[in-house]
């Protein structure tokens, strides 16, 4: 029997809350009369298999099983079997590449992926273009290979991890800074810092980790501001702030969209073992000591996965991608609820938005 945690894209399924407040919605339009008590599933038994006033229990031909198994613990437990009510499962007509044949709540989540989740961010400190996008997700997700296809695109893309490593170099503000907290023992011979020598003194140890974080990230963001002022020199329209720790950071502020790559961890796990040569369980550890999926997906505009073949993740960023010009331009024509974003009823609108834009002050960039 599967729980949530089974579930592909589980990242996307909707709280229980909200689930439950649709489920009687449903219900109340359906037949108000009915009598109802909805309960959250803490394991896959629930309370059917110790609720003796139970009757039935409403399975599939895949499902069934499942109820088989709930009998036999009724039983075991000295209840009455119930009737397995089996239902037939209805075929989705529409069902695309990667998808169930039948209609299912995973396909459902599947096609979410690409689109607009919830309005972009409109901020008085946020200029109407470039128009930026924050990408990041976890070790093995597949954040870089997007972040190439949306530059081939056309995105500007910024590599927060590239300026992370010039942020300890000789020079940089950030460098006597750190030589001055962590000691002159982190530096190589040449005056360079060895990161792993830094990075030995704060493993495990959240206080030294912060003192390097807020005397690094301020840095950083420091450079991607410049970078994308360079963006805005250029009259590129859209830029892509790519960066693992974007969230961690607070650099959420610095864009209109967040952007997240979620994969499933044993998927996540066989990458970065065969990337980078650790054994299962360090790939395992360093999952664990990143912020999980679920988290960035609270904090997201847009989902992509790469657990397909690539040019379905290519579809996906291309939809987001068009997303992105789309609320863009519905913030240079003061509309921000993100309707010109999607679908093919928005292209001649967009089109049209084109036209106006071409013909209206763009609005001053970035610096």
């Amino acid at each position: 029997m599967h729980t949530v945690a089974d579930k592909v894209l589980r990242e996307l399924i909707e709280p229980y809350e909200m689930r439950a407040a649709k489920l009687r919605e449903f219900l109340a339009d359906v037949k108000p009369s009915v009598l109802y008590d909805i309960v959250p599933l803490g394991d896959p038994y629930g309370p059917a298999i110790t609720d003796p006033e139970l009757r039935c229990i409403v399975v599939s031909e895949e499902t069934r099983r499942g109820g088989e198994a709930v009998n036999k613990k009724r039983i075991e437990n000295g209840l009455a079997a119930l009737e397995l009510f089996e239902i037939e499962l209805m075929e989705d007509p529409q069902h695309g590449r990667n998808e169930e044949e039948k209609i299912s709540s995973s396909s459902l989540r599947q096609r979410l992926l690409g689109t607009l989740l919830r309005p972009p961010r409109d901020s008085p400190t946020l200029p109407p273009r470039p128009y930026i996008i924050g990408l990041t997700g976890g070790s093995g997700s597949g954040k870089t290979s997007i972040a190439q296809r949306l530059g081939q695109m056309g995105a500007f893309v910024i590599d927060a991890d590239a300026l992370g490593h010039a942020a300890y170099l000789p020079g940089s503000a950030a460098h006597g800074r750190l030589v001055a907290v962590f000691g002159a023992e982190i530096l190589n011979k040449d005056g360079t810092i060895n990161r792993k020598v830094l990075g030995a003194k704060v493993f495990g140890n959240q206080e030294q980790l912060k003192s390097l974080t807020d005397i690094v990230w301020p840095e950083i963001a420091r450079m991607v501001r410049e970078r994308i002022g360079e963006a805005g020199a250029q009259g590129k329209a859209v830029v892509v702030l790519d960066a693992a720790v974007l969230l961690e950071a607070g650099w959420q502020d610095m864009v209109h969209e967040v952007w997240v790559t979620v994969i499933p961890e044993e998927e996540a796990v066989k990458r970065i073992v065969s990337r980078d040569g650790l054994s299962e369980e360090a790939a395992r550890s360093r999952l664990r000591n990143q912020m999980s999926d679920g988290r960035r997906v609270q904090h997201a505009h847009v989902v992509l996965c790469t657990l397909w073949e690539p040019e379905v993740t290519r579809g996906q960023v291309s939809r987001g991608e068009r997303a992105g010009r789309g609320s863009a331009a519905a913030r240079t024509d003061g509309r921000t609820d993100g309707r010109t974003a999607f679908g093919a009823q928005v292209e001649k609108a967009w089109e049209l938005l084109q036209q106006r834009l071409s013909a209206a002050p763009a609005g001053p960039p970035s610096c």
